[in-house]
């Protein structure tokens, strides 16, 4: 029965559907036709809804829409008509705890998944839960709290029946999956720590011959599980650090992508700013207060205890440099192979690009040609094969930072930055701008495309943008 219900499932989905962060596999490719070549506050907006806040991108299956929100201590579901924009049905919990998460983060910042039958849904400070399509509660999985140093990103994943979900923070990390229909646990893999932690979500790799994969690009180890058992079928080290643009699978590859291994402030930096009794060491009790820097500090410098030195609720010089350890650079666009098994941090490494790469946006291969927008609106593009640079120019009338990841389809890359100044580029390795506008707002999430439709969420506000006809 269960093999029926998953072979169901699977055919729900469509190719026009958006069914998980950043589309189809997080890839940000859409198949779909008649793209608008503009998207602005007043240029081929078809419907827009006011939103609570949040950070969650919309996931868009068939003729409905989902994204999740905040609202005092209650954490929201929203589901709406994607003909008309009308909320269909809202479902709130209230929180169960507080992750203290960056404010750039927000407590719903992962987006949500679904399998074409159930929507799975992530709230760090509750846990896990799993709608159907009209709003009625199937399962919930209370977990936490995480100990993220600045909240948790990572948004679920659905494979092969289960409820994929990574935790990879300092102070727990592991890979776990849950059966999509009652929501019991499967496996879980423990992961190695790291000091930073990870904001990835996972990506599915499926061979020519052989099980399906979770590629985990996290702390530490960029790692290939079998999605139905959890086994740990290949790994490298150095090539990941503590990421958080999601992995990107291409073929027999994948691209990851952060800021290079450029070391941390010297020890003595931290000193003046934390080392209270002047004794040459930063104590747990002296990074107190409770504004957002000296919790996110505090996180660290209890990371670096743990793992870096004895937990002794003392970081030493020692202990920071060794966190820090310039014998493990990581970071980078990195293209690894991953056709291979167990280690193969020396053997399945590519190529390795290191100057200027952006922390927080994924990097989008598209008909053939690799690209990668940083803060400044600095775009880069590469050859995917060799890491060879084709282009690298400011997108001159958006040049703030960026957090949204760029999505593409007919012909068209979508770029928002985050003061929500897009712009839309004919795609190659000679591109051009086809528009830059300003939706007035400031803008987290990663668009969705779906049915010849592109959906932007700001930080108030959902569109739905579609080329309108001249008569229109």
């Amino acid at each position: 029965m269960r093999l029926l219900i998953f072979c169901l499932s699977t055919t729900l989905l469509s190719a026009a559907d958006w069914p998980r962060f950043r589309g189809p596999n997080g890839a940000g490719i859409s198949p779909d036709p008649n793209l608008p070549s503009e998207i602005s506050k007043d240029r081929n907006v078809l419907w827009k809804q006011k939103t609570p806040k949040g950070n969650s991108s919309p996931i868009v299956i068939g003729d409905r829409l989902w994204i999740t929100g905040h609202e005092g201590d209650e954490r929201i579901v929203l589901c709406y008509d994607v003909s008309k924009g009308s909320l269909l049905w809202r479902r709130a919990i209230t929180k169960a705890r507080d992750e203290k998460p960056n404010p750039m983060n927000g407590p719903t910042t992962p987006t949500p998944a679904t399998d074409g039958r159930s929507i799975f849904v992530f709230f760090p400070d509750f846990g896990l839960l799993a709608y159907d399509f009209d709003g009625k509660e199937k399962w919930r999985v209370p977990l936490g709290p995480f100990g993220g140093v600045q909240g948790i990103a990572v948004s679920p994943v659905y494979a092969e029946g289960n409820v994929m979900l990574l935790i990879d923070t300092p102070e727990q990390a592991y890979l776990a999956a849950f059966d999509a229909i009652t929501g019991k646990p499967v496996w879980k893999a423990d992961r190695p720590l790291g000091f930073l932690g990870s904001y990835t979500t996972p990506a599915i790799y499926k061979p020519s011959s052989g099980p399906a994969q979770i590629v985990v690009a996290g702390a530490v180890e960029l790692t290939g599980y079998q999605a139905r058992t959890g086994e740990r079928l290949w790994w490298a080290r150095g090539v990941t650090n503590g990421p958080a643009a999601p992995p990107l699978i291409a073929g027999d590859s994948v691209y990851t992508l952060e800021p290079a291994g450029e070391g941390a402030p010297p020890f003595k930096d931290m000193l003046t700013g934390f080392d209270k009794n002047k004794n040459g060491k930063i104590e747990l009790s002296e990074v107190s207060g409770d504004a957002i820097n000296e919790k996110i500090m505090y996180r660290l410098f209890k990371a670096i205890d743990k793992i870096s030195g004895n937990g002794d609720g003392v970081v030493t010089e020692d202990e920071w440099n060794h966190a820090f350890s310039p014998d493990n650079p990581g970071g980078g666009l990195v293209r690894t192979r991953i056709d291979g098994a167990g280690d193969v941090s020396r053997s399945r490494v590519a190529w390795r690009y290191t100057k200027g790469m952006p922390y927080v946006t994924g990097a989008l291969l598209y008909e053939n040609v690799l690209y990668v927008i940083a803060s400044g609106g600095i775009l880069t593009t590469f050859n995917p094969d060799n890491g060879e640079v084709l282009r690298k120019e400011r997108l001159k009338d958006a040049i703030g930072d960026y957090y949204a990841s760029p999505v593409a389809g007919d012909g068209k890359i979508y770029f928002i930055n985050h003061d929500g100044k897009t712009t839309v580029i004919r795609p190659g390795a000679a591109w051009e701008t086809l528009s830059t506008s300003d939706l007035g707002e400031v803008v987290v999430a990663t668009p969705a495309i779906a049915q010849s439709r592109i959906y932007v969420r700001t930080e108030g506000t959902l569109y739905c943008f579609g080329a309108k006809s001249p008569a229109s």
